[in-house]
């Protein structure tokens, strides 16, 4: 492979998709460079953010939730919580219903740490939606959710598989 090919072959992928996907892709790549960089100040990594976001987005839920909707093992999932747990982003409480389970929940700390980071980020964010109307707002709110909606039907149908069925970089 050519070092034009390694330099521009995501470039000319992106000229053959529709505008709005292509936009759709620069504001993910995007977004992805700034998620790096809260992780960063959170000093947890990709699956502990993951973590972290599905706690935000569905509440508190058991270890065992958290591992169906995180592509790791049960050993894995249990020492990503202990870190958080370390971090004191996460607690962990007996179930209400069942004393045999652990339900962690958010704490406040994850919350303050990111507002520091994310509230100028945030203002800008309100500043380019101000300048839209609110069928315009409408429209982009309907794209966005299909194309997230997308997006987690596509991660599940990846984590389903096992790492014999995924594509690998050969060495």
């Amino acid at each position: 492979m050519s070092n034009d090919t390694l330099q521009h072959g995501g470039a000319s992928r992106l000229s053959e998709m529709s505008p709005s996907i292509a936009t759709t892709s620069r504001m993910g790549i995007a977004l992805s460079g700034l998620v790096a960089q809260w992780l960063r100040g959170l000093t947890i990594n990709a699956h502990e953010r993951l973590a972290l976001a599905h706690l935000w987005e569905h509440g508190p839920m058991t270890m065992s939730d958290l591992g169906s909707r995180i592509p790791l093992s049960r050993a894995a999932v249990t020492a990503l919580t202990d870190r958080l747990e370390a971090l004191r982003y996460v607690q962990r409480t007996p179930d209400a219903h069942d004393r045999r389970r652990t339900v962690l929940s958010l704490t406040s700390r994850p919350e303050q740490l990111i507002e520091g980071m994310v509230g100028a980020w945030l203002d800008d964010v309100a500043q380019v939606e101000a300048q839209f109307s609110p069928e315009q707002l409408q429209a982009i709110d309907r794209w966005s959710e299909g194309v997230r909606a997308a997006a987690h039907r596509h991660a599940e149908t990846l984590r389903t598989r096992s790492d014999e069925e995924l594509p690998v970089a050969e060495v």
